[in-house]
């Protein structure tokens, strides 16, 4: 049943902003120190310990965070990386941002991760790095992956921007790559409202991605030996690189944050498990499979319909929570269809099946740390009349 007027809006995410980051945000404001400040070292620092990292670098987005690490890695013109043809954009398009080209893998049609044997079948002369992701937060088959990149002795890239916090068996995300970034987006388990980390245990690669995100730029201390805070430096630019610094007022509220990660965790496996103890019953909705001996963080609640429906009947039922005023959204896209990946790439529809499948048919529910059972059932009622009035009488 649709819900009443008097309901509130749900989101599709709410952030979680308590008073005590307020302070620690007006606390960089008074002191005057806006970038590259004590508070950005703090919450390098705590990424680095959450994720079991010897290094963590702020940067200003998570999108800017694989780009800086594929720079970092040395790929460029002429280069192939693997990516999953199921996923956040900006991993497709930081590729063909460095100059190489993404070869695209279909994923798993369970966890909508990069399935290893597809990824095996992509590999070639040319490829420099694998880019994988822990879609909406899954770990599945990311031992496969690693273990298939130690075999071919390529590097991964991991894309954990929505998986801090996740665990499997004795790993976490942030330690499968050589290289792992995470973001900080507003629906995240940590928010900075933008921003993005990169958590490696290579020193030489970690001094390159400070390098980069700061123009290229490699600090020297005066010969004076007078402090940074007084902007006693001298200036080498060793390589090109970006305007990609994390600012103090972000990292703070980091600080934050990522301090009551656990309780957060805690909070959305709640929520989690409203929605599935409501909808796990409806043969029409496919919900999250998550493996055996793992842990999940949540970043956000995705499910996919049946293949009765349609991406149209997806898209008209997304339209019905929105004239509800429930936040509802369609991601992710096939990365391979994306039309600056298919004006570059020429790629054409069919090729990753699954993937696609799966992009017509997700549906990203509200989700956030303080939603109640009250909320979550109200999505629902709409989502099941949505169904049923959709009917999903055409198959894809």
């Amino acid at each position: 049943m649709p819900h009443p007027a008097s309901n509130p809006v749900i989101p599709l995410n709410r952030p979680e902003i308590l008073e005590s980051d307020i302070e620690l945000v007006v606390d960089t404001l008074r002191r005057g120190t806006l970038s590259v400040g004590p508070c950005l070292l703090e919450f390098e620092q705590l990424v680095a310990e959450r994720t079991r990292r010897s290094f963590g670098i702020g940067v200003s987005s998570g999108a800017i965070a694989i780009e800086i690490a594929l720079r970092a890695l040395g790929i460029g013109p002429g280069d192939e990386v693997l990516v999953p043809a199921f996923g956040y954009s900006g991993m497709p398009n930081s590729v063909l941002n460095v100059g190489a080209r993404p070869v695209f893998v279909d994923v798993d049609p369970m966890s909508l991760n990069m399935d290893p044997e597809s990824a095996a079948k992509r590999i070639g002369k040319k490829t420099k790095a694998m880019l994988a992701a822990l879609t909406f937060g899954n770990p599945a088959q990311f031992p496969e992956l690693i273990a298939l990149c130690s075999r071919m002795e390529i590097p991964m890239v991991e894309n954990a921007s929505e998986a801090l916090g996740t665990t499997y068996g004795a790993d976490n995300a942030g330690r499968w790559g050589r290289v792992a970034c995470l973001g900080f987006w507003s629906n995240r388990q940590v928010t900075t409202g933008e921003g993005g980390m990169l958590v490696t245990h290579d020193d030489t690669l970690a001094a390159a991605c400070r390098a980069l995100r700061h123009q290229g730029r490699v600090d020297r201390m005066s010969f004076s030996g007078q402090p940074r805070d007084i902007g006693a430096i001298l200036e080498h630019i060793a390589i090109g690189g970006y305007d990609a610094r994390m600012t103090e007022s972000a990292a703070a509220l980091g600080c934050g944050q990522i301090r009551r990660l656990d309780s957060t965790i805690e909070r959305r496996q709640a929520v989690a498990t409203a929605y599935v103890r409501r909808l796990a019953a409806n043969p029409d909705i496919l919900l999250p499979t998550i493996p055996e001996g793992s842990s999940v963080s949540w970043a956000n609640f995705v499910i996919r319909l049946s293949t009765r429906y349609t991406c149209d009947d997806r898209d008209a039922i997304i339209g019905v929570l929105h004239r509800q005023d429930i936040g509802a959204a369609n991601y992710y896209p096939a990365t391979s269809l994306l039309p600056q990946v298919r004006a570059v790439m020429g790629t054409e529809p069919g090729q990753f099946p699954v993937a696609e499948s799966a992009a017509a048919r997700t549906i990203a529910l509200p989700f956030f740390n303080n939603m109640t059972e009250e909320e979550v059932n109200i999505v629902c009622d709409v989502l099941e009349m949505a169904l049923n009035r959709t009917g999903g009488t055409h198959r894809a």
